[in-house]
């Protein structure tokens, strides 16, 4: 009993709607809840800050209460026309429905359908219907079948074989089991377990094992109907010969299996099975198709049942829906109560309607004229008033210009005057900062990267607990700081005038700061440059002897440069004691003309060409290449259509480039990695 409490207690802190004005309909429903504290509830929600006293919250409750009652009266109706069920026995079957509904991720509809079925197929009540419920939903939400197909099927299977109602539940699980080894349909498998029972039952097989053997058959490819039409058949035949199904299948059983070829075999089949199927049955003999001891040996050992494997599979969209069922059962009676409180209202309304309608009519009929009147004095009146009304937007609208342009130069001084300073602060800040970025990334992406499964388990062990929690704060959000927003804008609204004056007072102050902000931007890249070049010889070092260990190679890793090639972070260069000589080149821009110089004497050194290949030019402070584009060739196809002129020739060249630049930079490229890129330093 006090479990419902604790539930409903929930139920109005997470709703926040739940109000003693709610009168006799709480009252009642407060009988049925085993003496429930509703007004403590309220008191103790409203010092909370959840819930909400006022009319429209009252109404909110009682209009969910009602579609909540009325959904559980349809759900009693359904049960109520599909077993014929009335009084204590209907009740019984309303709290089997109650315990399911709350169990399993689900609709009201489909709990009541699988209540209402099981119990008139199988007269099942109390807990071995709710199980076999249960275990229906679960099986048709995990693997997708029909719910009325499972439930029609299992039935008729369990009939057909006489499975005690205390053993309903664990046949489900076997044939769930066979479903899962075999990948032969639940509902398929339950359906020929109906249709071919008997003549399997004479055959001597149990329950158990021609569940197996159905599935080993659908398995093995076998045509399932034809084999078992072919056994059936086989029965007949024994028969006739006064011998029983059990001890002739195990007779021509052996016969086939040890006969000495496949034609000896099918022959042999023919004579028991027909000469449609003996083929089909030799086969399946004599490949063990139809031996499934040791398949329903292992499925009677294993432990998998449908609960089992539902409780795995549930996600966190499901769990909270099965929290949701059970807050709403628990909220049942209450729902029932204003739902059949608002039933026996509406007579009672509708009568009082039937006396008021007249009144309204007669006070409708002897206030027209009044209205009539009243809304012609209000026209004229507005016609007399629209010339004043026009008259005075004519008088503001200059005014209303004026104040628009005295306002718009400040504002546009303003922005002009803010915008610079603060480019500058950007300009000094960000070159330091991103350089601390770039060292201490790596650092963090491994801190990341080992705490972070560590926390997925910490979460997905703590989801259950918080997600109650959630809803709570979700509710506080909703209900107390949602209405705070409007005054907290209006204040920041009259706030933001001044604030903006301040500002623009304070900039021109501030002004002469900022050009201390580059000798501190300075020494911040200076700390960044020395915190690099830690990381970068620790990195070598810690490569260094790596490869000691795996091996080394000039290809672009952490392992060096000794054979050339492209760095993407820090390396090490000069550790080929043969050729201690080797060429670095930075595309830093601040020194850029010095590894320009660097470029051309490495590819004079390489012989990838002369001298004079390379002329450096250099003006002020910066420097030019010169590249020589003899031996290159560009021939664009240029259509022209008729008669033309210069200046169509040459409009059309000019078209074209695009193109050629294209082609000048491609040639460029590939010179420069057939000069500067060796085979091993695998840049391609």
């Amino acid at each position: 009993m006090a479990g419902k409490g604790k539930e409903l207690q929930a139920v109005v802190n997470l709703a926040g709607s739940i109000d003693p004005s709610l009168g006799k309909a709480i009252e009642s429903a407060q009988k049925k809840i085993s003496g429930l504290n509703v007004k403590a509830l309220a008191v103790g929600a409203a010092v909370g800050g959840i819930a909400v006293a006022t009319g429209k919250a009252v109404v909110e409750a009682g209009k969910y209460l009602k579609d909540l009652g009325s959904q559980f009266d349809g759900a009693a109706d359904a049960i109520r026309i599909g077993t014929g069920a009335t009084g204590d026995a209907l009740d019984g079957l309303l709290d089997d429905f109650d315990e399911v509904y709350k169990s399993v991720p689900t609709t009201m509809e489909d709990a009541s359908k699988a209540i209402a079925d099981y119990n008139t197929r199988l007269g099942l009540t109390g807990p071995q219907l709710q199980e076999i419920s249960k275990q229906a939903l679960q099986v048709s939400d995990m693997l997708g079948d029909d719910l009325g197909g499972v439930i029609e099927e299992s039935s008729q299977a369990f009939q057909q074989w006489n499975i005690d109602a205390d053993n309903m539940g664990g046949a489900m699980d076997y044939i769930f089991k066979v479903s899962q080894s075999t990948g032969m349909g639940f509902t398929d498998l339950m359906s020929n377990m109906q249709k071919f029972g008997p003549q399997l039952q004479e055959m001597g097989y149990s329950f158990e094992t021609a569940s197996a053997l159905m599935g080993q058959l659908d398995k093995a490819g076998v045509n399932t109907e034809e084999v078992l039409s072919a056994m059936k058949k086989s029965v007949g035949a024994l028969a006739k010969e006064g011998i029983s199904a059990s001890d002739g299948l195990a007779m021509y059983y052996e016969q086939i299996k040890n006969a000495g070829t496949a034609a000896e075999a099918a022959s042999i089949a023919s004579e028991i099975f027909g000469t449609k199927a003996g083929s089909t049955m030799a086969a399946a003999i004599r490949d063990g198709t139809l031996a499934v001891g040791d398949l329903t040996e292992s499925l009677l050992e294993n432990g998998e049942t449908i609960a089992g494997a539902a409780e795995d599979t549930y996600d966190f969209a499901e769990r909270l829906q099965i929290m949701k069922q059970g807050l709403e059962v628990a909220l049942k009676p209450m729902a029932n109560t204003v739902f059949d409180g608002l039933n026996k209202f509406m007579p009672v309304l509708q009568k009082l309607m039937e006396q008021i309608v007249p009144v309204i009519s007669d006070a409708v009929e002897a206030a027209a004229p009044f209205v009539e009147e009243f809304l012609m004095g209000a026209a004229d009146a507005l016609e007399d008033v629209l010339p004043l009304i026009s008259q005075l937007a004519a008088d503001l609208l200059p005014i209303l210009t004026q104040l628009m342009s005295t306002l718009l130069p400040p504002l546009l001084s303003l922005v002009q005057t803010l915008l610079p300073p603060l480019m500058q602060i950007v300009g000094a800040i960000l070159p330091p900062i991103a350089s601390l970025l770039s060292t201490i990334l790596p650092m963090i992406t491994q801190i990341v990267s080992a705490v972070l499964p560590v926390l997925v388990q910490i979460i997905s062990a703590l989801l259950p607990v918080i997600t109650p929690l959630l809803e709570v704060a979700l509710q506080i959000v909703n209900d107390v700081i949602m209405p705070l927003l409007p005054p907290l804008m209006q204040i920041v609204q009259a706030l933001l005038p001044p604030l903006v004056s301040l500002l623009n007072l304070v900039m021109p102050i501030l002004s002469p700061l900022l050009a201390l902000l580059q000798p501190i931007a300075s020494v911040l890249g200076t700390i960044a440059d020395v915190i690099a070049k830690i990381v970068s010889f620790g990195s070598g070092v810690i490569s260094k002897i790596a490869g000691l260990f795996g091996g080394g190679g000039g290809g672009g890793g952490v392992s060096g440069f000794a054979t050339g090639g492209f760095t993407s972070g820090p390396s090490i260069a000069g550790e080929d004691p043969r050729y201690p000589t080797e060429a670095v080149i930075s595309f830093n821009p601040a020194y850029r003309s010095e590894n320009l110089e660097y470029w051309a004497k490495a590819g004079q050194m390489l012989g990838a060409s002369n001298e004079s290949d390379y002329e450096l030019l250099s003006g002020g402070s910066s420097t030019s290449v010169v590249y020589d584009l003899s031996g290159l060739s560009f021939s664009p196809q240029i259509k022209i259509e008729g008669d033309t002129d210069e200046d169509a020739l040459i409009r059309k060249l000019r078209e074209l480039e695009p193109e050629f630049i294209d082609f000048v930079l491609e040639a460029l490229s590939r010179r420069e990695g057939g000069a500067y890129v060796t085979a091993d330093s695998r840049l391609y």
